[in-house]
C-alpha cells in the first residue's frame, strides 16, 4: 500500500542523497539503485494519481489532502529530476544521464507491473468476497422467506 502523504518527503530525501554523492564524485554504478528508488516513487505517484493505491472501498473516501499530497509529490519529483539532470551533466562522467534514464525506465516498468498486479489481485479478492456475501445473503433471505411461508401456511 502506498503512503501518499510520505511520497514528497521520500523523493526529496533520495534526490538530496544522490546529488550529494554525485558532487562528491561517487561512481555511477553505486548510485543506480538510488535512481531506481526514484523511478519506483514516480510509479507510485502515478498509481496514486489514478486512485489505484487504495482498495475499492478506500477509493470512496479520498480526501483533498491526498490530492494535494499527490500534487506535491509530483512537483517534488519533477524538481528533483531537473536538479539531478543538471548535476549529472555538470559533475558526472559523459553519458551518465543517458544511463540513468535507461535504468529508470526499466525499474519503473518492473515496479509498475508489480503494483498493477497487486491492485488487480486486491480488486479481484474484493469482487470475490462481494459476490460470495451477496450469494449468502440471497440464500439466507430465501430460506427465511420459505420458513415464513411454511409457518404462515402450516400454522
Amino acid at each position: 500500500m502506498i503512503e501518499v502523504l510520505a511520497l514528497a518527503g521520500a523523493v526529496s530525501q533520495i534526490a538530496g542523497s544522490v546529488s550529494t554523492a554525485i558532487k562528491a564524485g561517487k561512481d555511477v554504478s553505486d548510485l543506480l539503485p538510488s535512481f531506481g528508488k526514484l523511478a519506483k516513487l514516480e510509479t507510485e505517484i502515478q498509481l496514486a494519481e489514478k486512485g489505484r493505491h487504495k482498495g475499492p472501498l478506500g477509493r470512496l473516501t479520498s480526501s483533498e489532502e491526498e490530492g494535494f499530497a499527490i500534487a506535491q509529490a509530483k512537483m517534488k519529483h519533477r524538481e528533483a529530476m531537473d536538479e539531478l539532470r543538471s548535476i549529472c551533466h555538470l559533475y558526472g562522467p559523459p553519458n551518465m544521464w543517458n544511463t540513468v534514464i535507461k535504468e529508470q525506465v526499466a525499474a519503473r516498468q518492473r515496479h509498475k507491473e508489480m503494483l498493477e498486479l497487486q491492485a488487480n489481485k486486491r480488486d479481484r479478492i474484493f469482487w470475490l468476497l462481494t459476490v460470495t456475501l451477496g450469494v449468502l445473503i440471497f440464500l439466507g433471505s430465501t430460506g427465511i422467506m420459505l420458513w415464513g411461508v411454511n409457518e404462515a401456511v402450516n400454522g
